[in-house]
């Protein structure tokens, strides 16, 4: 309990820069995606990157190579030839929001260093993978309300809404609901986690991801803690 009071606490009181920064990577999208063209694809995934541009710091990434593929979403250790990120994402079709939230959820582990993490043996693997939950859900809210004014083409803003709505439905999930004790919680599900990041088929990430949520949608300029993760 120590160490997730400490690492919240960092996250939350983390001194921040109110610096932007124009995001300088270039991504590149290869494969095939159902009835959807590459460069809509392309579109939404750079409006990922512009939506939590002003929130993550002054930092930059590596070119990311994006693709199409039933083993995604994953970001692998692999790099492409000119040493891009490569991501795995799995939608086939006009399907804008699980795109932006698959997206969104990857581009926070390349923040987190998740490429360190072979070597970090802390076992907070768990903790992670629920920050990457709560910062996709953060961006599908925040691209919703940029779409509503400035969306990748016009015809796209009425498209807004329904960013949101997906969202909306996943945090409707009853097993996302707020713990009454998150301490107790904690400790309750505590090995369980450790020992296997991915437990539940995910549903105890996506509770504790409410609670990151909550923290960031009050103060989301704090998200450039992020970049701090598997450092050591």
């Amino acid at each position: 309990m120590k160490f997730l009071r400490h690492l919240i606490l960092a996250l939350v009181l983390l001194p921040v820069w109110a610096w932007a920064f124009s995001p300088s990577l270039q991504i590149r999208v290869e494969s095939e995606w159902g009835n959807a063209s590459p460069t809509d694809v392309k579109a939404v995934l750079d409006s990922v990157i512009f939506t939590m541009t002003p929130y993550v710091g002054l930092r930059s990434l590596d070119d990311i190579i994006v693709r199409n593929d039933r083993k995604g979403p994953i970001s692998l250790y692999e790099r492409g030839s000119q040493d891009e990120y490569i991501i795995l994402l799995d939608v086939h079709g006009r399907y804008w929001a699980q795109l932006a939230y698959q997206f969104s959820h990857e581009i926070c582990h390349l923040l987190s260093n998740y490429d360190l993490a072979p070597n970090n043996s802390s076992r907070q693997q768990w903790f992670e993978e629920s920050l990457c939950e709560a910062f996709s859900l953060y961006t599908l809210e925040q691209m919703a309300r940029d779409w509503e004014t400035d969306p990748p083409y016009p015809g796209w803003k009425d498209y807004a809404p329904e960013l949101q709505k997906y969202a909306d439905n996943m945090l409707n999930q009853q097993h996302r609901n707020l713990a009454s004790n998150l301490p107790e919680w904690y400790r309750e599900h505590r090995s369980v986690l450790e020992n296997n990041p991915y437990a539940q088929d995910r549903r105890l990430n996506e509770k504790f991801a409410s609670h990151l949520l909550a923290i960031f949608q009050q103060q989301p300029l704090n998200w450039q803690a992020i970049n701090y993760l598997n450092l050591g």
